[in-house]
């Protein structure tokens, strides 16, 4: 098993991601998965999220995004408000990622939101996601509202750290 690096997305690693299939869908998505990266990035320059991405000798096999405040527009005080509450907003493995990556991004995140003074971590799941549901129970993370949108139910979950 090769090491795993974890660092701070980069603008070029957009096409890695959708290369490597750390973000899921056909060739069709690719387009959305760019627009939305970038989003993300722009976001963590502007200090409003944390993009964290895992590589090996094989390319880019994970990334977790780390909400800290929401950008324009956008306000759930719950989830992440800027000051002591963040939200995990994306956690995602390549197919041929090694079981551990989840846990080392994870891990990182929770330790880069304690430096930034977070005290609870958020994390909204599909309802329909029975592997991520059980796998953010293992983590710690407690249920602790359910929201209805157009075409699924969303789950969210906490943890203090």
């Amino acid at each position: 098993m090769s090491k795993i690096f974890l660092r701070y997305g980069r603008d070029d690693d957009i096409p890695r991601l959708i290369a490597g299939n750390v973000v899921p869908g056909s060739a069709g998505d690719a387009g959305a998965w760019q627009q939305r990266l970038a989003l993300a990035l722009t976001e963590q320059r502007n200090g409003r999220r944390l993009v964290l991405v895992a590589e090996d000798r094989s390319g880019l096999v994970g990334m977790i995004q780390l909400v800290f405040k929401f950008p324009p527009g956008y306000n759930d005080p719950e989830a992440a408000n800027g000051f002591d509450v963040a939200m995990i907003e994306t956690l995602r493995t390549a197919p041929r990622a090694p079981a551990m990556v989840s846990n080392e991004l994870l891990q990182q995140a929770q330790v880069l939101a304690h430096k930034k003074s977070v005290t609870t971590l958020t994390f909204c799941i599909s309802a329909d996601d029975a592997n991520g549901i059980s796998m953010a129970k293992q983590w710690g993370f407690k249920e602790f509202r359910i929201m209805p949108e157009p075409n699924r139910m969303l789950a969210f979950f906490r943890k203090h750290v």
